[in-house]
């Protein structure tokens, strides 16, 4: 009888479970994506010299770090993408991962054909806010030697 009920219990439990994981993977990869196309908007305004999205994305605590290590919050960033010394040129985004951690998000790749950079990686650090992503940190680190 003991049996019984143990193979029951699994019986029922088993799918809910999985049901619970594909749930749950399917809104990570949901968020994945979301912060995939904020990725590729980010860059893009980067390359049009456009400020318009950095005054929207990055949180008013913001703060990012430039290739040469130079410390950057939110007004200093809009101010550099205004008069181009944040220009991205034809960029392009390689080996991007995103990890997502509830309200959290994690982004990673390697930027190439940015303006003066024959390659460097980044990092930025996205958290959901009132139902919308901020950027609230981001690092980029040059590569010497194309690797």
């Amino acid at each position: 009888m003991k049996r019984f009920l143990v193979v029951m219990v699994l019986v029922v439990v088993m799918p809910l479970l999985a049901f619970g994981q594909a749930a749950n993977k399917k809104s990570s990869s949901k968020a994945e994506e979301e912060i995939m196309k904020i990725e590729d908007q980010w860059v893009q305004s980067r390359a049009t010299k456009d400020p318009t999205m950095a005054k929207d994305l990055l949180s008013d605590d913001y703060l990012g770090a430039n290739l040469t290590g130079q410390t950057m919050n939110k007004q200093q960033t809009i101010d550099g993408i205004t008069a181009g010394t944040l220009f991205a040129g034809k960029a392009e985004m390689t080996d991007r991962k995103v990890r997502i951690y509830r309200d959290t998000a994690v982004s990673t790749g390697v930027v190439t054909g940015v303006v003066g950079v024959d390659k460097s990686r980044y990092i930025r650090v996205y958290v959901k806010r009132n139902n919308k992503w901020r950027m609230v940190a981001s690092q980029g680190t040059r590569v010497e030697g194309g690797r």
